[in-house]
């Protein structure tokens, strides 16, 4: 139980310290921080590491999709994720197992809170943080996010689900 409350805590103080801090002074160590923190007493399954790479390699490559396809823009005229917002995507990626791991058993869940908050996160994100904007007209933006995330985030759960059972087998 206290891995599931210590690392929805640890992802509770990552999201807005990337979004509204976003100071890559600050971002960048409290993200491998919290990597150590996780990898060192929070994850006790053998291929967290290799799990955690997957989902951020992956989910980094959605964002730098939508960004080269106008669906967000950032500031800075980069076609590219910022960087407050490539390292959300590993902090993320370390609550799959944890403190998100009742959606493994519940998919249809994990399809309705990803196609409902994923975009609500991005919303925020961009509001708060004012460096990233979602593309005009803004409910195409929101759909699209919202049909990506209602397909990911249950991928997500189904694939740690499988994982974890044969993690267990293997053990």
């Amino acid at each position: 139980m206290w891995r599931f409350v210590a690392n929805a805590l640890l992802f509770d103080i990552a999201w807005p310290l990337c979004v509204i801090v976003a100071k890559v002074w600050l971002v960048v160590p409290f993200t491998l921080l919290n990597l150590f923190i996780h990898l060192r007493y929070i994850a006790n399954l053998p291929r967290e590491p290799l799990w955690l790479a997957g989902v951020f390699i992956f989910g980094v490559s959605i964002d730098s999709i939508l960004f080269h396809l106008g669906v967000m823009r950032n500031d800075s005229g980069s076609s590219w994720p910022p960087l407050w917002l490539i390292c959300l995507w590993l902090n993320f990626a370390m609550t799959l197992r944890y403190s998100l791991v009742f959606l493994q058993k519940n998919l249809w869940l994990a399809v309705i809170l990803g196609g409902f908050f994923g975009p609500f996160s991005y919303f925020t994100g961009a509001f708060l943080n004012g460096t990233v904007e979602l593309h005009r007209p803004l409910w195409q933006s929101l759909g699209t996010l919202s049909v990506i995330w209602a397909c990911i985030l249950p991928l997500f759960a189904y694939l740690a689900r499988r994982i974890c059972q044969k993690e267990a087998s293997n053990a």
